[in-house]
């Protein structure tokens, strides 16, 4: 974002609440974690850095946090992370690749369909972001 953000890149600017986590077995449908609490913020900036904090909260379950800070570009219809610092150090140097949608205030990201380290399946996932509109 050298020379500022572009009208796609303009709409990723500011701070979005996570409103809605779903995930699914790819070769079932499965749905999982429809127990857990999931609550987190993204910010992106218009020079290029964005952070992102999400709780995972599973009944039973310690508390986990997914955080992490990147450098951040569009590339067509994904939206790249380069990762310089995580709580997941094997993430640090990575690029975090997520599909993403607009509709009205709201941001859908989708990392690509993997295999999932919590349920040791291959699994699809979405995360739907509000954005958080400016203080007064």
């Amino acid at each position: 974002m050298t020379s500022g953000p572009n009208a796609i890149e303009q709409k990723f600017l500011g701070t979005w609440r996570l409103v809605g986590v779903d995930r699914e077995e790819v070769a079932t449908g499965r749905k999982l974690d429809q127990d857990v609490k999931q609550t987190g913020y993204i910010s992106y900036t218009p020079d290029g850095r964005m952070m992102v904090i999400i709780s995972h909260l599973a009944p039973g379950k310690p508390e986990e946090i997914t955080c992490y800070s990147a450098r951040w570009r569009v590339e067509g219809d994904h939206v790249v992370h380069d990762v310089d610092i995580a709580a997941r150090a094997p993430w640090v140097g990575t690029k975090q690749i997520r599909g993403f949608r607009f509709e009205g205030d709201r941001l859908t990201l989708s990392p690509p369909v993997s295999a999932d380290f919590v349920h040791g399946s291959v699994t699809r996932r979405s995360l739907e972001w509000e954005k958080v509109a400016p203080s007064a």
